[in-house]
């Protein structure tokens, strides 16, 4: 292994004997904003469009330029919190995010709205690229998948929450109170994070590579811009991608000098690490499969109105909500390996009997198969986490944590485009042949995720 092992007690730098269980509750703060912000503005959107009198496509902004910053930032940030500490980048990142959500709330143009959607998302990537690595950090090894898999529960639990948030909101006031309400929330979680998160022990740390994040932040964007565009738009699909590709030979020449580079080469060198990553970036891809999909056919085939919709929607959420924590306590119990195939497995059959539906299909047969699909995510994430974040050495945990996280919205853009595009294809026949054609597309996916548990190294031999 390339990573060196360290003590269940590394976390208690300021001799504390503080649960991690309090750190924890700093954490879930943060990730519960990021993820709730990420879905209860989906919920405004005709409110934003009406107020500013925009187009669908000009309104559409607002949403895309979250993901596109916060994938473009994750590894950056998580390099970041290497060098600077992680208390500090998180802290620094939910009052960043909180100065955006203020600025969004105050927005006196769709423009401003969108760069201050920017800000908020760079918040949002300082955080999210952090939550794994401080619980990675402060809990020791025979906890650490029963914690990774309450972020899990956390970051369904966003998901789940953001459209009745969003809905109440609107039903009393204007969609500006969607964004003011995380001021308050945002300043008392700063302040929460600070006073519960252990410091790191000083000492020597690489200095920030700055070219390497421009760079490879610009190689990020227009490649996932590239995705985004390319079922609409083939010619633009193009161009961003010669723009990555420029940003990657960039990239490239920037980092080939440094002692320090943004991402180690040798994290990528080890199987347990790069093929955790490319198994949670399948299993994010064949979910996004189906949540791009589903809404479609819940009202176009199913004839659901908006609340029937929306309250099917919320099975997948609680599902992997309810089954995350016990996956992350069983593989700390019996390794990783168990739970990865299984929920692999059980992700691939949900999305497969989705796939066989159609209008006569009753609505609990297809609450079946979301419950289904949700628990296997629950099953298969936290163990897959738990494995890359153990196999890492105790200076590259901001590192790991951007990569996961980037690993989670590549696959969410992949599922998306890919989704998107079969379907297309498939609908030149009829809508259920598109439907079939992009669920069972991603059932393989799910499939290939699960099977990379059987080929990654033995990891009951990590130990921390």
């Amino acid at each position: 292994m390339a990573a060196k092992r360290v003590s269940s007690k590394a976390w208690m730098t300021t001799g504390s004997a503080r649960s991690p269980w309090w750190g924890f509750s700093a954490v879930s703060v943060g990730v519960f904003m990021a993820t709730l912000d990420g879905s209860v503005v989906n919920v405004a959107l005709p409110a934003i469009r009406g107020h500013f009198g925009a187009s669908i496509g000009s309104v559409e902004a607002v949403v895309s330029v979250y993901l596109l910053v916060i994938s473009a930032a994750l590894l950056a940030a998580g390099r970041l919190g290497d060098v600077m500490g992680r208390r500090r980048v998180f802290t620094g990142g939910m009052l960043l995010f909180t100065l955006g959500s203020g600025l969004c709330g105050f927005a006196w143009s769709l423009p401003v709205l969108v760069a201050a959607r920017g800000v908020q998302a760079l918040g949002a990537s300082a955080m999210m690229s952090m939550a794994p690595a401080i619980v990675t950090a402060i809990f020791p090894r025979a906890h650490r998948g029963q914690a990774l898999g309450a972020v899990s529960s956390v970051v369904a639990a966003g998901l789940t929450a953001g459209a009745p948030i969003g809905g109440a909101i609107l039903s009393f006031t204007s969609w500006h109170a969607i964004f003011l309400v995380n001021l308050p929330v945002g300043v008392a979680g700063a302040v929460w994070a600070w006073r519960t998160l252990p410091e790191e022990a000083a000492g020597e740390r690489p200095p920030f590579d700055w070219p390497g994040a421009l760079w490879l932040g610009a190689a990020l964007a227009t490649a996932i811009g590239a995705l985004e565009a390319a079922p609409h738009s083939g010619r633009l699909a193009l161009g961003l991608v010669a723009a990555a590709g420029v940003a990657s030979v960039l990239l490239w020449r920037a980092e080939r000098a440094r002692t320090a580079p943004l991402v180690d080469p040798a994290l990528l060198g080890d199987r347990t690490i790069s093929l955790g990553l490319v198994a949670a970036l399948l299993s994010y891809a064949a979910v996004f499969h189906q949540m791009l999909l589903s809404p479609f056919f819940l009202a176009d085939v199913k004839g659901l109105g908006q609340m029937k919709l929306a309250a099917a929607l919320t099975v997948v959420p609680i599902s992997l909500m309810l089954t995350s924590p016990v996956s992350g306590w069983f593989s700390d119990r019996h390794g990783p390996r168990i739970p990865q195939v299984a929920g692999g497995a059980m992700l691939a059959a949900g999305l497969a009997w989705l796939a066989l539906a159609d209008g006569t299909t009753p609505m609990w047969a297809i609450a079946c198969g979301l419950a289904l699909e949700g628990g296997g995510m629950g099953l298969f994430q936290p163990p897959n986490n738990s494995a890359v974040m153990g196999a890492l050495p105790p200076g590259k945990l901001g590192s790991g944590g951007g990569l996961l996280a980037t690993s989670r919205n590549v696959g969410m853009v992949l599922g998306v485009a890919t989704g998107g595009l079969l379907f297309e294809i498939g609908e030149r026949t009829s809508f259920l042949v598109g439907w079939r054609l992009a669920l069972g597309s991603g059932a393989v996916l799910a499939l290939g995720a699960g099977l990379l548990a059987l080929v990654k190294p033995d990891d009951g031999r990590l130990e921390r």
